[in-house]
């Protein structure tokens, strides 16, 4: 599973026509590339995550955001869950354990409702 030690609202965005939050997520884990998430609100008045950047940049030469060298690599929920486990019932269990740890972060969901 993804750990997360640290996740920060950046700014809100577009994502396809759809009104997001976009979240970085840091894990801290040697190998784990850190995440862009982008929350949006579902028509139930629920959080999901409708789209994910796997994320290798470091901010002294990618301080300007360029994807020329893939410093964002554009992932699924399903390739995220497949990262993390083998097993397709597992992979579903490791997203929401991911969800809820990070709609769960007090400063998180603060931010989401005000935002969203």
């Amino acid at each position: 599973m993804y750990n997360i030690t640290n996740a920060e609202f950046r700014r809100m965005a577009d994502y396809r026509g759809q009104r997001c939050a976009e979240i970085e997520v840091n894990s801290g884990k040697a190998g784990e590339h850190d995440l862009l998430v982008y929350v949006a609100r579902t028509p139930q008045g629920a959080y999901d995550i409708v789209h994910m950047y796997s994320t290798d940049i470091d901010p002294e030469i990618d301080w300007y955001n360029n994807n020329l060298h893939n410093a964002y690599e554009e992932i699924s929920e399903d390739e995220f869950g497949a990262r993390s486990s083998s097993s397709m019932q597992t992979a579903e269990l490791h997203k929401a354990q991911f969800k809820e740890k990070l709609f769960g972060m007090k400063h998180i969901s603060a931010k989401l409702q005000e935002n969203l």
